[in-house]
């Protein structure tokens, strides 16, 4: 039946299940914050290939992007061709085409901005396809997207689990600001925002609860099946020592957390002074903890006699801890979502559209209101370079670990600059300089290479 049809589409979002945490399940998120400002990995010791850019065109988070990505277009393109001849009711009918529009818009969407020009099927073909420049691809994008808008419902409908007209034109807005179509960027931020179906939660850090995975700052995420259900955000992201169980290999440096104000509610989505997850002793009634040199914390705890603390280089993320106990609960069951677009979002594209399209004052009251939610005062007297540094700050500062960043990067033109400076801060005796302009981009995988007869390959 239809749903079942379309519901195969948002299952594939998983990725293929070749390897444990693909496509959205994790990998998305190391292509997306290991080759920034602030990503660190720390099972390499400044030897990631995703960290440091010496990756080649056969690597495994990559690999299960391109797969996992097709994975949702050729699902989608098949519940599209039988949809068609579905005798069911119209109305019905087209919501259902529009939700598989807006899936396979959104896999294009992560292909087009990762792997920059790709293969485009919107299922007029089953065999070998050629890339297509990624202007194409983004029309496409843009075309799925305008026509799903007027047949999806809306936030009280679909929740933020499955595709809505906020949904849609978020992602629209999104494409349009990575093509720095601001005028077009703007509107459509502005569109989601005059729906007057999305706010901001209070709390910056609550927002991740398990509790509040249904609030209506998520536009659109990838929603854990149930409560207990196994996430590998929090295996990924949350140190062993700060969990038991974690593995903690996705973390973010130690001066992006030393650069947060000490009043940002944020900062506190990163863990630093905490103490050993089996609270451990290393003399009697004296306990382990773990801080980072240089912070408050760290200060802090060395006035403890009671404390023995071990230097962190980096900070772990707790955003996907889900609001659980961290001494009394299992990291792979805290059943948060994936985020995929949140109102926070929203304000700061509209933010930076306004503010390219020279109105850095309507940009100011955009970022104020995350600021605020954050217990920041709000900027104030900025021109539009000062504007443009504070809406690349900010969007770092909200959004970290959520897929965001290397493509926030590109598009602002200081990609390498901040993310080759971010590395000489972590390992001050590397040699960076094969980092250039093609790291903009991943390769197109060698299986697709070897596999396709319009790239190169095939059994010639």
């Amino acid at each position: 039946d239809a749903e079942s049809l379309i519901t195969s589409v948002y299952v594939s979002l998983r990725g293929r299940g070749e390897e444990w945490g693909a496509y959205y399940e994790m990998s998305l998120l190391q292509v997306s914050e290991l080759p920034t400002d602030y990503g660190q990995d720390t099972w390499s010791g400044g030897s990631d290939s995703y960290e440091t850019g010496t990756w080649s065109n056969n690597e495994q988070y990559t690999n299960e992007v391109w797969n996992g990505a097709y994975t949702v277009v050729a699902s989608a393109n098949f519940a599209l061709s039988v949809l068609a001849d579905m005798s069911i009711d119209e109305e019905i009918k087209a919501g259902y085409v529009a939700e598989a529009k807006f899936l396979r818009a959104l896999a294009y969407y992560d292909l087009t901005f990762n792997f920059g020009d790709v293969i485009l099927n919107i299922g007029e073909s089953v065999g070998d396809l050629p890339l297509s420049p990624q202007e194409d691809v983004v029309a496409q994008i843009i075309k799925d997207l305008t026509e799903a808008i007027p047949d999806l419902p809306g936030y009280a409908t679909h929740g933020a689990g499955r595709a809505t007209k906020g949904a849609a034109l978020g992602l629209r807005a999104k494409t349009h600001l990575n093509m720095k179509n601001w005028t077009e960027a703007e509107t459509d931020a502005k569109a989601v925002i005059d729906l007057g179906e999305y706010d901001l939660y209070p709390s910056a850090t609550e927002i991740f609860y398990t509790s509040n995975k249904s609030d209506n700052e998520w536009i659109f995420a990838l929603h854990s099946v149930e409560a207990g259900a196994v996430t590998q955000l929090s295996w990924f992201t949350l140190d062993g020592q700060y969990q038991n169980g974690g593995w903690g290999n996705l973390v973010v440096s130690d001066e992006f957390f030393k650069s947060f104000d000490t009043n940002d509610a944020r900062r506190n989505n990163l863990a630093n002074g905490f103490q050993d997850d089996d609270k451990t002793e290393t003399a009697p009634g004296v306990f382990q903890y773990h801080a980072i040199p240089g912070t408050p914390e760290y200060t802090d705890l060395s006035l403890d006699p009671s404390v023995s603390i071990t230097d962190l280089e980096y900070a772990p993320i707790t955003k996907y801890t889900g609001g659980h106990d961290r001494f009394d609960s299992d990291p792979g069951s805290s059943g948060v979502n994936y985020p995929i677009l949140r109102y926070a979002d929203i304000l700061l594209v509209r933010a930076e559209a306004l503010n390219e399209g020279g109105d850095p004052d309507g940009a100011m009251s955009m970022v104020n209101q995350v600021r605020s939610r954050a217990g920041l005062i709000g900027l104030s007297g900025l021109n539009q370079q000062e504007m443009r540094d504070a809406i690349l700050e900010e969007r770092a500062k909200e959004l970290f670990m959520e897929g965001h960043r290397k493509i926030d990067l590109v598009r602002s033109g200081r990609h390498i600059d901040l993310w080759v400076s971010g590395l000489e801060a972590k390992y001050p005796n590397g040699d960076f300089s094969h980092i250039d302009q093609s790291k903009s981009y991943y390769p197109i995988p060698q299986s697709e290479i070897d596999a396709n007869t319009q790239i190169g390959g095939g059994s010639n």
